[in-house]
């Protein structure tokens, strides 16, 4: 075997393995509700809930981050209670969450 095949085979395995790692690590924006609400359900339960399916980017202390705005809404003490997140599409980190009246 010649060592310019080995070099070529080495290389196309790496360049796949990247790509599919690349494409795995992110989330849909299905799995990023589905935290949202996993995280909100552990202090009661969720009247409704949205997200918008395209990506957005979101700045925050000079980084840009990647991810989905969605929102839920629940009821404390017979009032309404509206919530806007960001999800970042890499790690699922909840990074920003806003109260809306």
């Amino acid at each position: 075997m010649k060592l310019k095949h080995v070099v070529a085979g080495f290389a196309a395995g790496f360049v796949s393995a990247y790509i599919i790692e690349k494409k795995k690590a992110a989330i849909s924006s299905g799995e990023a509700l589905q935290i949202a609400k996993n995280a909100f359900k552990k202090n009661g339960t969720i009247d409704g809930s949205w997200i918008h399916t395209t990506t957005k980017f979101f700045e925050q202390n000079g980084l840009t981050f990647e991810g989905y705005n969605g929102g839920i809404i629940r009821t404390v003490d017979n009032l309404q209670e509206h919530y806007e997140f960001f999800i970042d599409k890499r790690s699922g980190a909840i990074l920003d969450l806003k109260t809306v009246s």
